[in-house]
């Protein structure tokens, strides 16, 4: 046992060994009954090759004192411990390593270090572009709220919460999944670009992809869902009320093109497409009639006042559809007797 042992504190000093010929190795160590001398051949070899490295921090001074104290426990008064002293440098050397009991001990415990998360909330009309701690890259648009964590652990998950409308550029990492979570929502990628639309008070959620693959999944009571995997052009539409979706196809292009203030909507009931120029304009519209609630809209406007886009309005209404701006107060107000 004890040549295996030997061997084993070798290959570690060599840095050949792996977790759990390491955890065999520290258990050993770690009991004072093996805190004698059958190691000294194998720490001659540690000290000629680490006689100029030698480590004095804390950690390493602390981890002496008690080894040392174990030996003396363990040794007979008449037993000299002059060979153990030849090697003192190399136990200091190696100790945190090798030797380091409590450093072990803390590797088995759950880890406590907490992350300290990041956000950042826009108000309307307003939209930002954000760096993630892995370089991806976010637009997050009007009124919507972005939380991350400050960095990101290599191999673990990429978590981040959206409540809004963001369009994302994801850095590639297959050992973590980048995965973003909005309502009972989740949206999971490696590496793509793709568009979320998540308001909370609204009823619908979106999300559309640009490059890549995404996967889109609901959580139901704690178990997820998955709905549909989404690639270039493909757009889901869920309805939280309902809980059903549709798949859909639409211009790559049109993915991200809010970023550059051009909006498109298709197949969109008035009072959704109000709430989106609300927060796009940071305008405040009052819809007055409830007759124009069922018309629908397929419309872009690519860099227009709120003026012009309520002027385009009232003509594809058949100008049914009637609008008063008092740009005082930045108050829209609607009515009309329904659309053609």
């Amino acid at each position: 046992m004890k040549e295996n042992i030997k061997i084993l504190f070798g290959h570690y000093l060599a840095g050949k060994t792996n977790p759990e010929q390491e955890k065999i190795l520290m258990e050993y160590l770690a009991d004072p009954a093996n805190a004698d001398s059958e190691f000294h051949d194998v720490m001659e070899k540690a000290w000629t090759k680490q006689r100029g490295e030698t480590d004095y921090s804390l950690a390493a001074v602390q981890g002496l004192a008690q080894i040392w104290n174990k030996v003396e426990e363990r040794q007979p008064k008449s037993r000299s411990l002059f060979p153990l002293l030849k090697y003192a440098a190399a136990i200091v050397v190696i100790i945190s390593a090798s030797l380091g009991w409590y450093a072990y001990k803390k590797t088995q415990q759950p880890l406590q270090t907490t992350i300290a998360l990041i956000s950042k909330t826009t108000q309307k009309g307003e939209k930002v572009k954000l760096v993630l701690p892995d370089s991806s890259i976010v637009y997050l648009g009007a009124g919507s709220k972005l939380t991350w964590p400050s960095h990101f652990v290599k191999g673990g998950l990429r978590k981040i919460q959206l409540d809004g409308e963001a369009f994302f550029e994801v850095k590639r990492d297959t050992t973590s999944p980048f995965i973003v979570h909005s309502g009972q929502m989740q949206t999971q990628v490696l590496g793509t670009s793709f568009n979320i639309y998540a308001y909370p008070k609204d009823r619908t959620f979106s999300v559309a992809v640009r490059t890549g693959k995404v996967k889109v999944s609901e959580n139901s009571q704690g178990k997820l869902k998955e709905l549909s995997l989404l690639t270039p052009g493909m757009k889901i539409l869920y309805h939280l009320k309902e809980r059903n979706y549709t798949v859909h196809t639409e211009r790559v292009t049109e993915v991200n093109a809010w970023i550059k203030n051009s909006f498109a909507f298709k197949d969109v009931t008035l009072p959704n497409m109000l709430k989106s120029l609300e927060r796009y304009y940071n305008v405040h519209i009052e819809l007055k009639s409830n007759k124009l609630n069922q018309c629908r809209f397929n419309a872009t406007f690519s860099n227009k006042s709120i003026s012009n886009v309520m002027e385009e309005l009232h003509v594809m209404s058949g100008k049914h559809l009637k609008y008063k701006i008092d740009t005082g107060t930045k108050t829209i107000t609607v009515w009309g007797e329904g659309c053609q």
